[in-house]
């Protein structure tokens, strides 16, 4: 158990890292297919002999499960934060999509496997509520932000994938490194069709080799593809199986406040007061919405069925 909480505290960690090479992207040259590039490209090619070893187990899984994962963790999700963190900063994204990810775990939970609710975690959930609220009531204004709006928009929608992974992952009941793998494998098949169909735009596809900005891509290449799709795949998917996965969604709930306070030296970025209110309420609503709370051991939540 303890090594679960170890795990989530990394993921913490590396998310933030995330966060803040999205905003980095957001504001170079490159697109988001090239920052997707940087996040499929090296865990796809590690993880390659574990998807060929254990592909006999992948093929036994309901395809909606395979489905949810790619869509929730993949190519799908990646495109949806990247465009997301053009109008809005890195407070924002790191709030609305893992902050904001217990409310739509413990959603589906409640829908799919009938899980029944707390007194402390409907009131951890009614707080992710209000800091949402005081989210988008920031557009608000003289005049209407409605770049920020669509921005915040985007975001929720990816936190609602970012749920459905979490959950499909679960019930897949794939290794780690196995489940990251094939994700990878599929989202980087999907970006280079993409590409050469010319449905994605891509600085590199039409830059010069030896103009490539490398500096930058090694930092992308250093947060997302090893940071975020190596080693935060594993421990994230390592928590999930060990402490549940409402729990590590909640622990997740952490990030907005150490993303943000990274982004304020990085770039530059000065919080608001509502900006300061809504992080409170999304941080603290999680913890409340986890299961840490609650004194029924971890195999009492929601199980998986076994795949036939």
């Amino acid at each position: 158990m303890a090594m679960g909480y170890a795990a989530i505290i990394t993921t913490v960690l590396l998310w933030s890292g995330f966060f803040l090479s999205l905003k980095g992207g957001a504001i170079s040259a490159l697109q988001p297919a090239d920052i997707a590039l940087t996040r499929f490209l090296l865990p796809a090619l590690v993880m390659l002999p574990f998807v060929i070893k254990h592909k006999c187990r992948i093929t036994v899984i309901p395809l909606r499960y395979l489905v949810g994962m790619v869509i929730g963790c993949g190519l799908p999700y990646l495109l949806i934060a990247s465009t997301a963190m053009q109008y809005a900063p890195v407070s924002h994204g790191s709030a609305l999509i893992p902050g904001t990810l217990p409310l739509f775990v413990s959603c589906i939970a409640i829908v799919c496997y009938q899980q029944p609710l707390s007194t402390i975690r409907k009131l951890g959930l009614t707080m992710l509520l209000i800091g949402i609220i005081v989210f988008l009531l920031s557009n608000l204004g003289s005049q209407y932000h409605w770049k920020q709006l669509y921005g915040h928009s985007l975001l929720l929608l990816g936190s609602l994938m970012w749920a459905l992974f979490t959950i499909s992952a679960r019930v897949a009941n794939l290794s780690a490194h196995v489940a990251a793998g094939f994700v990878a494998l599929i989202s980087l098949g999907l970006l280079i069709i993409s590409i050469s169909m010319g449905w994605l735009d891509s600085y590199l596809a039409q830059t010069p080799l030896s103009e490539w900005p490398w500096e930058t891509l090694l930092g992308h290449i250093l947060l997302q593809g090893i940071g975020a799709g190596l080693i935060a795949s594993y421990t994230f998917l390592y928590a999930v199986r060990t402490i549940g996965a409402e729990a590590s969604a909640a622990f997740g709930s952490l990030t907005p406040m150490v993303a943000t306070l990274l982004a304020i030296p990085i770039f530059n970025e000065t919080p608001n007061t509502s900006t300061w209110i809504a992080l409170t309420f999304i941080t603290f609503g999680g913890i409340a919405a986890s299961n840490l709370f609650n004194r029924e051991p971890i195999n009492q939540q929601y199980c998986p069925p076994k795949h036939k």
